[in-house]
């Protein structure tokens, strides 16, 4: 049986349901084809997931993995060129994406680049950055309207927390940061952001280095 691995990811203002959502659905349609070595389960912007990709595709390379399976194109990232760049090396290497959604293999049966498909992926990772930028302008557009209505960006006065209330209200992340966790490890465990990780992160270190001062 050939082997897999799952990758799903969620932006990390998308509903925290769907990284496990993504994962489960994946897993139980292709565990009976593959075997499924690991899954790769994160919140990271599709837009800045550059370094993640890496270093799902390194762990592909260096454990013999011939297949990576996906939801759907925009789980790779949001941009056209990371995408194409990531499939690219997928072909070099002989790894066959899998696309579920429209069921979609990036490679044929005998390991030839499946070229038809990799048309497809161009024009569908052009749409998935498209909806992107639309959302971004609509987005902009509605912040313009609130501010010409008169409202006011910001934080409202007297809600910013100190950095006791933060680490109180953060009690997991800063329990598993003190066992040395990874960040990828915490998001997993929490279901936290990234941005929260390291803004505890940062203040249990600001602490530290007050302790060693004094």
């Amino acid at each position: 049986m050939f082997k897999a691995i799952i990758i799903a990811r969620c932006s990390t203002n998308e509903t925290k349901q769907d990284v496990s959502r993504q994962s489960e659905e994946l897993h139980k349609k292709f565990s009976n084809q593959f075997e499924i070595v690991r899954t790769f389960a994160y919140y990271q912007s599709g837009t800045k997931n550059e370094g993640n990709n890496l270093e799902m595709l390194s762990f592909a390379i260096n454990n013999g993995i011939s297949n990576i399976i996906i939801s759907e194109i925009s789980r790779i990232s949001r941009k056209v060129v990371n995408v194409l760049q990531f499939i690219e090396l997928c072909n070099d290497k002989k790894i066959n994406v899998i696309i579920d959604n429209y069921n979609l293999h990036t490679l044929n049966k005998d390991r030839t680049v499946n070229t038809m498909v990799q048309m497809m992926l161009s024009i569908g990772a052009s749409f998935a950055q498209l909806e992107l930028q639309q959302t971004y302008l609509r987005l902009a557009s509605g912040r313009k309207k609130y501010l010409n209505d008169g409202g006011v960006l910001g934080r409202k006065k007297g809600s910013i927390k100190n950095e006791k209330q933060i680490l109180i209200e953060h009690a997991d992340i800063v329990k598993y940061l003190k066992l040395k966790q990874s960040v990828r490890n915490i998001m997993k465990l929490t279901s936290k952001s990234n941005g929260t990780i390291q803004k505890v992160s940062k203040i249990l270190k600001a602490k530290e280095c007050k302790k060693e001062a004094q």
